[in-house]
């Protein structure tokens, strides 16, 4: 119970405590994010006005420095000089922003202006009154500057307050290292100051402009002035939002800088100040966060135990109903009994459908060939996988056709019908028959399991019309009609192996006796002329079961076998050369298949006391040889396995790399090539070669300097345009970006 209950407040906090941090988080910093962004758009719009300014004024000195009305003769011609002035005057209306504009040309003493022309001195001394300490610099820089610059110039104030202009110099011709003359355009402090005002609005504090030596060009300030110099230090720093101490103060200092003009435009606001409505958020957030918290732990605590009820009862039915999770009561508590129990009763089933999703083809193919193998070991399930896999099986009796194709492909475009073939006999039905097949790569064959609908006709009649039909169509599909062998007919699934082991024997009566049409194996019989011997058909049987490794059949027809010859009114001579004939029935297709047996194994065959003692004897030798043919199928498919995956390792960069050009390099069908690299790598062949094309494109691109083209050309791909939208849509970036970033 206690489990239970922290089990339902661990559902709740987890993601409550997430969801909160995250909202909490998300918010503050939202509302920290609008609050920069908004001081920062105010100081950016400061700065956007100042650039755009200082570009009217760069393309008004420009225009005067290409101005044929304003070169040094003009100006200075009496008769000129007007038409020059007035063309200055023209200027000068084009701005609103500056307060004056002066030309001059070096080697002389005349200051020209919109007003007309005066001496440096009157400039300096009586139109502006520049401290006297400044004078000198400002006339320096109207005689030597060759590139824009900006500097601010202290004026003579009556009362104790700095009183500032700002000169915009430009070399004319501007852009040139050898000026002959200097535009000054003179800004006052108050219009700098006028673009400021809205800056802070109703908060207190200082905004700050410097130009790009550093030097303060204007300022403002509501409420405690700080001093420039402190400020004057962190605007050389990086921009944006820095929080310092000034004064014993916590400040929040927004910097920006121009990539125009390189000025730099600088808040200090109190911090307390600048981010107060942020507390109030977070106090909001957290009154808010609580009362949830407390109402989802209330909640959580009554739900708890009002489920858990029902779970307890739940566990006691099915602890009543199973003598083995009674035992376990003891140990577990209810959710686990349960869980188990429902584990116990539902895990093959989910393993089964789990699979059957992924590889549905594959799982019908393994179905079928578990069918065939006679594996069937549960009934219920397999009904179920049938009716899943749209297997329709309307009848309780069967019998098997196989298709065998074996010493009859030799040419390439026997291979491409044989593909033909085998989606024909996937499904295939017939009046009251409907088969389905599955490819055996092992006997190069095709086998049918042929289902017979219950109806009032004769099953053998309806098994010799189906096959007559099949046979009609491998003619239409096939340049070599492939051999054909058919099983008996049995009631039931458990029986068709039965058929299957008839089916195989058929077809190797077929080709040692060279016979081009279908044989059936009730047609096996014994020779002529012998009354005391086995059935023929019982020994081809027992032979082809052999070579399956079906063990059950095996036992099976050897029974039969043993029973028969009891059975015969023969001398003892007879009988033991009848039993001499079964050992070396089994000696010779063991021999055949490569199987050798110890001394002692061949010793104790030929030393048999009854007929009994052989069949217990032999009946240890079927096992031992089935599974070693088993073990050899499955040895065989991890070589095939194994090659398939070098080859395509070999030449995954090959333009004719395909998976029919690999299934006919192995004399494979695609659709089992298809199968088989599903079911071994847990991809499709095309996913599989398009993984390791791209991780070897993926290496080039960090390891070596190829263009990009050519890796895609050594990787096996053509369309170049085609492969980067593949990859970008793999990888997220094209590989340009991809390469950069690695």
């Amino acid at each position: 119970m206690y489990r239970y209950l922290l089990s339902y407040l661990i559902i709740f906090l987890i993601p409550y405590l997430t969801i909160s941090i995250v909202f909490y988080q998300m918010s503050v910093q939202s509302l920290r994010e609008e609050i920069v962004q908004s001081n920062t758009e105010k100081i950016e719009q400061v700065m956007d006005f100042s650039d755009s300014r200082m570009q009217e004024l760069e393309n008004i000195a420009t225009r005067i420095s290409l101005d044929h009305r304003l070169t040094p003769y003009m100006i200075s011609h009496p008769y000129y000089s007007k038409e020059a002035i007035e063309e200055l005057k023209s200027y000068k209306v084009n701005s609103s922003f500056i307060d004056g504009l002066y030309l001059y040309y070096h080697e002389g003493d005349q200051v020209y202006s919109p007003r007309g022309s005066s001496s440096m001195n009157t400039l300096v001394n009586l139109v502006y009154e520049i401290k006297e300490d400044e004078i000198a610099k400002f006339k320096t820089d109207m005689e030597t500057v060759t590139e824009a610059t900006v500097h601010p110039v202290s004026l003579i104030s009556d009362n104790n307050e700095q009183n500032h202009i700002i000169s915009y110099l430009y070399p004319i011709p501007t852009n040139n290292t050898f000026a002959i003359g200097t535009l000054a355009f003179l800004v006052k402090e108050s219009t700098l100051k006028k673009l400021t005002q809205n800056v802070l609005g109703e908060f207190k504090g200082n905004m700050y402009i410097f130009n790009e030596d550093n030097e303060l060009l204007a300022s403002s300030s509501t409420g405690e002035k700080l001093g420039a110099e402190k400020v004057q230090k962190l605007a050389k720093g990086e921009t944006g939002v820095l929080d310092k101490t000034i004064n014993k103060e916590n400040y929040s200092l927004v910097t920006v800088r121009s990539e125009i003009s390189d000025w730099t435009f600088v808040t200090a606001m109190p911090t307390a100040q600048f981010y107060g409505k942020m507390d109030s958020l977070k106090l909001t957030i957290i009154i808010i966060l609580s009362i949830i918290a407390l109402i989802g732990i209330l909640t959580t605590v009554f739900m708890s135990f009002r489920q858990y009820k029902p779970i307890q009862s739940l566990a006691q039915s099915l602890l009543t109903k199973s003598k083995e999770n009674l035992h376990r009561k003891e140990h577990k508590d209810e959710l686990k009994s349960i869980q188990e129990a429902i584990e116990l009763m539902h895990e093959d089933s989910e393993q089964l459908h789990k699979k059957m999703k992924v590889h549905q083809p594959l799982i019908k193919d393994q179905l079928l060939s578990l069918l065939l193998k006679g594996d069937i070991k549960r009934k219920t399930e397999i009904n179920d996988l049938l009716v899943d896999l749209e297997i329709s099986f309307n009848g309780d009796s069967f019998f098997i056709v196989l298709v065998s194709f074996k010493d009859r492909i030799m040419e390439h475009e026997s291979l491409q019908s044989r593909e033909k073939v085998l989606e024909l006999l996937t499904t295939i039905s017939y009046e009251d028959c409907v088969g389905y097949g599955v490819e055996l790569i092992h006997d190069n064959a095709v086998a049918i399991i042929v289902n017979i609908n219950e109806n009032d006709k004769d099953v053998n009649e309806i098994q010799l019309d189906f096959v007559k039909e099949l046979r009609k169509k491998l003619k239409e599909y096939c340049k070599e009609m492939p051999t054909v062998g058919i099983g008996k007919i049995y009631e039931g699934l458990d029986w068709i192996n039965r058929s299957f082991i008839e089916a195989s024997a058929s077809i190797e009566y077929n080709l040692l006796n060279n016979n081009e049409s279908a044989i059936y194996f009730e047609n096996i019989t014994t020779a002529e002329g012998n009354p005391f011997w086995y059935p023929a058909e019982d020994q081809a049987k027992f032979i082809q079961s052999l070579k399956q490794g079906d063990k059950i059949v095996a036992r099976e027809t050897l029974k039969n076998i043993i029973t028969n010859v009891k059975e015969q009114d023969a001398s003892l001579y007879m009988l033991r050369c009848m039993c001499f004939d079964i050992i070396n029935t089994v000696l010779k297709n063991t021999l055949e298949l490569g199987i050798s047996f110890s001394v002692e194994q061949i010793q104790s065959l030929t030393e048999f006391k009854t007929l009994e003692n052989l069949e217990e004897i032999l009946n240890k030798l079927i096992v031992d040889i089935c599974d070693e043919v088993e073990e050899r199928k499955e040895s065989h498919n991890n070589l095939l396995r194994d090659n398939i995956l070098n080859y395509i390792h070999k030449n995954y960069k090959s333009h004719e790399l395909s998976l029919e050009f690999t299934a006919e390099s192995f004399q494979l069908s695609a659709s089992y090539l298809s199968r088989f690299v599903k079911e071994q790598t847990g991809k499709t062949f095309t996913q599989f070669v398009w993984q390791l094309r791209n991780e070897e494109f993926k290496r080039q691109l960090k390891e070596t300097d190829k263009p990009i083209k050519k890796i895609v050309l050594d990787i096996g791909y053509v369309d170049v345009a085609n492969f980067t939208r593949k990859f970008k849509k793999e990888e997220g970036v094209t590989p340009g970006q991809y390469r950069n970033h690695h």
